[in-house]
């Protein structure tokens, strides 16, 4: 018996009926008005569920999937709309929080962190203690340095706080506060072939090589930045490069600075002191606060407005090229200023020195308007290979006086000389009968960055260890 087959029963039949179904559904669904929860009730008839409007409306942050120790994570607006990742002033950026951070992560995002970008650090209660490889150019930021604030960066033990390869065209560490306290014979910053900028940043040393070493490239030492190195060599270290520096302290317990300039170089408002730590000691002995030296015939070096405090030897600049010291302020020396260069003018600088003022070995000085006091063996000096002329110089000597000082070569005409009792009262600044041991020299910062968004001022000179009330 023939029959008639039920399309509606039969496997195929309900296939070809749920095809007929779909269709008719999408073109009423391509005629009706288009809403976001439509769609999705189409799809799976949820329009009443609560976990599908919140799912609608979620944004995954990807930035805290990829880099699960940021400090903060979600949406930031821009002018150009949110952004998810780094929490910064856009993707180049990042901020670490060192009381959060795992031990050496701030080594892995200034690995990741683009050329150009900008590294943000924080520390309240725990400072980042790591050892940086900068190979790209950044911007490293802190919260300044003062009395409250600890270092934002310490170096683990026998390593740098920063080591800069020549990939990096231009570092600057600005508002940081670096600490190095056990780095033995490695510095506290090195670089190579790259500008290094420190600017309003403290960097405290414990170690024998120099707190920072840069070779080749140029050093930028700027806005009240103070270097304080307990070395047995020196402070700053400049091989083969330009130095800029300005406005800025080192305190030292051996050498302040050490230079090998190439090309035209520039300080003004710098103070270098030596520390009292081994005054005595045979370690502390014969050091030189300024020791440069001009490998350019064409180099032009420029020192105005300097402090140089308490070593034996306070000045000295040989080479080639030329150079002006003026209004620079050098006392508590065994012999002031010691030039051997194609040509040098020393203008109006106080020299209190125990030996010799002035020593020209070598090249042509012009010295004039300078007051020199409590030398016991030359004012002014020029060996054989020495030219000076000399004009409206004030000599105070120490001992039995003018009749005992030795001049060199120095033409009769300009041997000035003021006997003790007509001596001239000169005009020293008081600091600078203020010495400091590495443990008391504390300076205060002019501008403190990144406290809740307000700046504080304070005055810009050390201040006794023990005169802190708060000690950091």
């Amino acid at each position: 018996m023939w029959m008639r087959k039920n399309s509606e029963t039969s496997p195929s039949g309900r296939v070809r009926a749920g095809l007929g179904l779909g269709v008719v559904a999408a073109v009423a669904m391509a005629l009706a008005p288009v809403s976001v929860p439509q769609a999705a009730a189409g799809e799976g008839n949820y329009e009443n569920s609560r976990a599908a409007g919140v799912s609608g409306y979620m944004k995954p942050c990807f930035g805290m999937l990829l880099d699960a120790q940021l400090r903060t994570c979600g949406p930031r607006h821009y002018k150009g709309g949110s952004r998810y990742g780094y929490h910064g002033r856009g993707q180049a950026d990042a901020t670490v929080d060192c009381d959060r951070a795992n031990p050496r992560y701030v080594e892995e995002v200034v690995g990741r962190i683009r050329s150009g970008g900008v590294l943000y650090l924080k520390a309240k209660n725990r400072s980042c203690v790591a050892s940086l490889d900068i190979k790209k150019s950044i911007t490293i930021v802190g919260q300044g340095y003062g009395p409250q604030q600890i270092p934002v960066l310490v170096a683990p033990p026998g390593e740098s706080a920063i080591r800069i390869s020549s990939g990096a065209d231009q570092v600057i560490l600005k508002d940081m506060y670096i600490s190095a306290p056990r780095s033995g014979g490695m510095p506290g910053i090195e670089g190579s072939n790259t500008e290094l900028t420190i600017q309003n940043t403290q960097i405290r040393y414990q170690g024998d090589d120099a707190a920072v070493h840069l070779s080749g490239g140029r050093l930028n030492l700027t806005e009240n930045s103070h270097i304080i190195a307990k070395t047995r060599s020196v402070a700053l270290a400049v091989n083969n490069a330009s130095l800029f520096a300005e406005n800025s302290q080192i305190a030292t317990t051996a050498g302040g600075i050490y230079a090998v300039l190439d090309g035209d170089s520039q300080m003004q408002g710098v103070s270098v002191q030596q520390l009292a730590d081994w005054h005595g000691f045979e370690r502390g002995e014969g050091a030189t606060g300024i020791e440069i030296r001009l490998d350019s015939g064409g180099s032009i070096l420029s020192m105005n407005d300097m402090k140089v405090l308490y070593f034996s030897q306070g000045v000295s600049i040989e080479g080639s090229g030329e150079a002006l010291l003026s209004h620079t302020l050098i006392a508590r020396a065994d012999h002031g200023i010691v030039l051997g260069l194609n040509r040098a003018r020393v203008i109006e600088n106080t020299i209190i020195a125990s030996e010799i003022g002035i020593d020209v070995q070598d090249g042509e000085a012009f010295v004039g308007r300078n007051q020199i006091a409590n030398i016991r063996t030359a004012g002014i000096l020029a060996s054989a290979t020495g030219e000076i002329r000399a004009v409206d110089n004030q000599i105070d000597p120490n001992g039995e006086g003018c009749p005992t000082l030795k001049w060199g070569t120095v033409d009769p005409s300009q041997r000035v000389c003021t006997p003790w009792y007509r001596g001239s009262e000169f005009d020293v600044p008081g600091d600078a009968n203020d010495q400091y041991m590495f443990d008391e020299f504390w300076p205060r910062m002019a501008t403190v960055a990144m406290t809740d968004g307000a700046a504080t001022t304070a005055p810009g000179g050390p201040v006794p260890y023990n005169d802190l009330k708060s000690k950091p």
